[in-house]
């Protein structure tokens, strides 16, 4: 077992909700305070154990074992006060497993997570989120027009996007992983992917903005998201003049151009002094806006990167379907589309040695180096010991 373990398996058992006493009573074959010196490094499971307590975890053995470490600082924990403790830990115990994973795969792949050059904001008051929201669409080239997919583009720009069933008293995360990957968390939306783009604009607020510490980051972080998802000159194009109402039809029409929920554009036509306090509040006592909001639907986004590693790992022979079903953030659909190319031929020399850490690289490394001083006519070093053939 790896200095590792003790932190993989207490991230297993917070990530489904459990308790000591839960994962004691789903293995059947160790005791509460067992499992406790486990996750505290003061003990080491038998083979047998730690097999029975992989599966009642319902992971891979390999995924408690991985060298794989990650150090994640969270920058904000957006959620309502239904939110229960247990819940917040298992969200965050969730996140860290799913970027771990995600290295883990970059890892057996041979590739490194790809550290952005982001901006940051210093903003005096709330209010300078607008220009900041403009300046970092000039500095990414995106002009004031819709963004078509959100996801895709900060996975462009080397953020780590997971999207997360959990209370819908969760709203989001932002995160840094190490000093230069930022992460942003996200509610699985379901139907309506418009809440879910206003919440990853909402963490990319907080990623890139500085507020001081008089100056309100919840207020920050959200008049940033407006504004990077509809830009004040968009919202001059679409609305022309100054209005005292807004119809159904105009809010259907910008909901599914900018993706971009009623309330949100509401809330910018308002701050914008586009549509008067009178306007924006007849929608919510007379004009039934959740109700509408409801009936009118963007397509949720989903994060590829995780797929494309998992489908490079997959086809290369360097994980089983099984290991994904596990341990990777994919859907049962994307799961699916995976299946038929699982990789069945014996895995070669090279996938064998991604497999290994770094330091067990280095040693074979410095192992051939010593046999091909010795013998200088050997040109193909033996990483692995093969059997002769009969």
């Amino acid at each position: 077992m790896n200095h590792l373990f003790p932190i993989h398996l207490k991230a297993a058992r917070l990530r489904l909700g459990w308790s000591l006493d839960r994962l004691a009573q789903e293995a059947g074959c160790v005791s509460k305070a067992m499992i406790s010196k486990y996750e505290l490094g003061e003990s080491m499971p038998s083979r047998d154990v730690f097999v029975k307590i992989a599966a009642a975890l319902k992971t891979s053995e390999e995924s408690l074992l991985t060298i794989t470490a990650i150090d994640l600082r969270f920058v904000a924990f957006r959620k309502t006060q239904q939110l229960s403790a247990t819940e917040e830990k298992r969200i965050k115990a969730e996140t860290e497993w799913r970027i771990r994973q995600r290295r883990e795969l970059m890892r057996v792949v041979g590739e490194s997570p790809q550290a952005p050059s982001l901006p940051r904001y210093h903003a005096a008051v709330a209010a300078d989120a607008e220009a900041h929201a403009a300046e970092l669409r000039a500095a990414w080239g995106l002009g004031t027009g819709p963004l078509p997919n959100l996801t895709a583009l900060l996975e462009d720009k080397g953020f780590e996007v997971l999207v997360v069933e959990a209370d819908r008293a969760f709203s989001g995360i932002s995160a840094w992983a190490g000093d230069a990957h930022p992460v942003v968390v996200v509610q699985d939306p379901k139907e309506d992917g418009a809440r879910q783009r206003m919440n990853l604009t909402h963490e990319l607020g907080h990623i890139v903005g500085e507020p001081d510490e008089s100056t309100d980051e919840e207020d920050y972080a959200a008049l940033f998201g407006g504004a990077f998802l509809f830009p004040r000159a968009a919202a001059q194009r679409e609305f022309t003049t100054r209005r005292n109402r807004i119809t159904l039809a105009e809010l259907k029409s910008v909901k599914l151009k900018y993706g971009i929920s009623f309330e949100a554009i509401l809330k910018r036509l308002k701050a914008l002094g586009i549509l008067s306090p009178e306007g924006y509040k007849w929608w919510y006592e007379a004009g039934g806006i959740r109700k509408k909001e409801s009936q009118t639907l963007v397509p949720p986004e989903r994060p590829m990167r995780p797929v494309r590693l998992a489908s490079k790992a997959l086809c290369e022979g360097m994980v089983t379907m099984e290991t994904l079903r596990q341990n990777a953030d994919l859907s049962a659909t994307e799961l699916e589309d995976m299946a038929d190319q699982q990789q069945t031929r014996p895995e070669s020399l090279q996938q064998r040695y991604l497999r290994l850490s770094a330091e067990e690289r280095q040693k074979i490394m410095e192992t051939e180096a010593d046999r091909v001083a010795a013998d200088p006519a050997e040109i193909i070093p033996d990483i692995f010991d093969e059997p002769d053939d009969d």
